[in-house]
């Protein structure tokens, strides 16, 4: 007996060892990072240098594998593997049990929208471009108003992302792939040394057949993971399948619906983009304003060699620091977002340049109200995007006006920008300059850690005061309201908001790509910790080694380094531009027009050719408003259709399919409209 249970262990161990090398075999392959960690634990175990924490054990019993926590004492499974596998199996089911479902509230709306839009070249308020979006949505959701009246009863024909969170020991992994058969897997797990002991005993292969990330005790890199699978076909965001084995996942929570409010296509969505993005511009660039050249900026970037930037933006932080920004403010060139302008002119602080971005027309009597600019030195500066409202705009001389270009340059070698809010933004435009010090200032991107004030005192419209002690619901995610912690610039960690966060990634991937001899250095005592960015107290900094800043004339520089028309080589990319929708792309949707009879998903792949088509041309920003559009109208139907118990498929498909072509013309003829306007 004795001989057989030893042969017995023999063959098991066999088994488990090459169940091993084979995942060390595709891990080589698959992911070489994750490959190299794995081993290298492996290797520290062997020679000593690493002691063990978690222990496999085999539960006779049971018949199954545990993870014995040698520092608690305790087994992960309980002793009982097998039924905590059979639980998780039996989770994964086609409703929407265990999920994160996202849908934008545009498709509940049913009260109907009035919005002239005959004049919709000339909207302003931000209510009326988003009615004008709500108009389209319409035209869609008056036929499938049932589409959430039922949701708890809905079961899905497919799971098109599923995500792993924790993998224990794996074992329900292969068995939850087969049954949900998903295009698409995430593997979420924290502890390296566990998802090492799951490669023991469960082949991971199965998963790497349909496409899997791992991010297994990542760190820096998880949120790059998580981003790359939600990234990837991002109509299907609107359903996350879940597998949860481990208690401590609320920070994997907060993370995807973070990065799924940065993938948002109603951040700034396609009418926006259209109405506001590409109608400002081309007006702008045909009234003869001043567009900053941002290659030639590079290619004479000295100006700022010997002059530290000052940039202040309206953090709650600013309040505590005024008074020093004022006794030395002669030893900085002082950039300031339109937000902190009044707080600096009313306390006498010199203001070289303003910058913003927001293109709703109430900044005029905001942010620059008369008296604020009563205040106003005449050689400030307005550095304005080419959405910035016309109001704003004419609050300024035409001559002290520069305008930098957002999300796509119709200037061909210029530079466009673009992020979540002007924080980020002007930060990288001052970047360009490559000057040798940049100081930061109330750009906190995060709440008055005491009041939980998302802006400085007297910031009165768009500011908002979120209680830090109300728990937190998370299936009502709000970009603007729901609290999230990160870690702080000279504190462990501080709360801020999914908008706010989405800036932090945003301004963490433009300091990434920054030239390397530029210092920055964060003097926010309680704002956000940026990852390369050096966290710097305001009482450390010796400023004696600055030269006091006296008129100092940047605008040579700048008229210099401007444009005020397209080049001919421009000009010759849009006249292209326009024929291709005119013929190739008019072509794919009559095309499309004619097809009939057919299912959602080979409607979906016909206007997947057509996403291809564009994408295999240079035209970025018509290709741009398309996908805005898709990403927001896909995701809905998607989900509608993704129904076992739909209901004349056929015919509602056919009435999409005319909507779309009827509202994607109008919306080129549109776009070829304020082409014109520039060649």
């Amino acid at each position: 007996m004795t001989q057989i249970k030893e042969q017995a262990q023999i063959e098991l161990q066999n088994a488990l060892t090459t169940t091993f090398l084979a995942n060390l075999v595709f891990l080589s392959e698959y992911d070489k990072d994750l490959y190299h960690r794995v081993d290298e634990l492996s290797r520290m175990i062997e020679n000593g240098t690493y002691e063990e924490k978690y222990h496999l054990e085999f539960i006779m019993e049971d018949g199954d594998f545990d993870i014995y926590d040698v520092v608690n004492e305790k087994y992960l499974y309980n002793r009982k593997p097998k039924k905590k596998n059979e639980e998780l199996i039996k989770k994964a089911t086609f409703d929407t049990k265990n999920s994160i479902f996202q849908m934008e509230p545009y498709f509940t709306i049913d009260d109907k929208v009035e919005v002239d839009f005959k004049k919709r070249f000339e909207l302003e308020k931000l209510n009326d471009l988003n009615n004008l979006t709500l108009r389209d949505v319409q035209e869609y959701t008056n036929f499938t108003k049932d589409y959430l009246k039922r949701r708890d009863e809905k079961r899905f024909k497919k799971i098109d992302k599923f995500i792993f969170l924790g993998t224990l020991l794996g074992r329900h992994i292969p068995k939850i792939a087969e049954k949900i058969d998903a295009s698409s897997y995430l593997v979420l797990e924290r502890n390296l040394e566990i998802f090492r002991l799951s490669l023991f005993t469960v082949d991971y292969t199965i998963l790497a057949k349909k496409g899997a990330i791992f991010s297994i005790m990542d760190n820096i890199e998880e949120e790059k993971k998580i981003y790359t699978f939600l990234d990837v076909y991002k109509i299907d965001n609107y359903f996350l399948k879940l597998s949860i084995t481990n208690i401590n996942i609320s920070q994997y929570i907060d993370t995807i619906l973070n990065l799924l409010l940065t993938l948002n296509p109603t951040a700034y969505d396609y009418n926006r983009r259209l109405y506001i993005h590409t109608n400002r511009t081309t007006r702008r660039i045909k009234e003869g304003y001043k567009f900053l050249d941002f290659k030639k900026i590079k290619d004479n970037s000295n100006f700022f060699e010997n002059r530290p930037i000052l940039y202040i933006a309206a953090g709650p932080s600013l309040d505590d620091n005024l008074e020093w920004v004022k006794k030395n403010q002669n030893k900085f060139f002082i950039v300031c977002i339109g937000r902190a302008l009044k707080k600096l002119v009313d306390n006498e602080i010199r203001v070289d340049v303003v910058a913003t971005l927001d293109e709703q027309e109430f900044l005029a009597d905001t942010q620059f109200d008369d008296e604020t600019m009563s205040k106003l030195g005449k050689n400030t500066l307005l550095f304005a995007g080419s959405i910035t409202n016309e109001n704003v705009l004419n609050k300024f001389d035409k001559k002290n006006i520069f305008i930098f270009e957002v999300f796509y340059c119709l200037h061909k070698g210029n530079s466009a920008y673009g992020g979540f809010s002007i924080g980020e933004i002007a930060l990288h435009l001052f970047l360009e300059f490559k000057p040798k010090e940049i100081f930061i200032l109330g750009l906190d991107l995060a709440l008055n850690q005491k009041t939980g004030a998302t802006h400085s005192s007297g910031n009165t419209f768009g500011t908002g005061q979120i209680n830090l002690d109300e728990v937190q619901d998370r299936s009502n995610f709000n970009m603007r309201s729901s609290l999230v912690k990160v870690k702080g610039n000279f504190t462990k960690e501080v709360y801020t908001t999914p908008i706010f966060y989405g800036s932090i990634k945003m301004l963490e991937d433009i300091v990434r790509r920054k030239d390397k001899s530029i210092k920055i250095y964060n003097l926010s005592k309680n704002g956000a910790k940026f990852k390369g960015v050096i966290a710097k107290k305001i009482e450390q900094l010796d400023l004696k080694k600055y030269k006091d800043i006296n008129d100092l004339k940047i605008e040579d520089y700048l008229n210099s380094n401007s444009f005020t028309s397209l080049n001919e080589y421009s000009k010759d990319v849009i006249k292209k531009e326009i024929k291709y929708i005119n013929t190739k792309l008019e072509k794919e949707l009559k095309s499309l027009e004619e097809l009939e009879n057919i299912l959602y998903n080979e409607f979906l792949k016909e206007i997947e050719k057509i996403i291809i088509e564009l994408s295999n041309n240079n035209f970025l920003n018509v290709r741009q408003i398309i996908t805005l559009y898709c990403e927001l109208y896909f995701s809905y139907l998607s989900y509608y259709f993704n129904d076992k118990n739909i209901k004349a498929e056929r015919n509602k498909v056919n009435k999409i399919k005319s909507i779309f072509v009827n509202q994607i013309r109008n919306l080129l003829d549109d776009y070829i409209e304020c082409l014109k306007r520039v060649v």
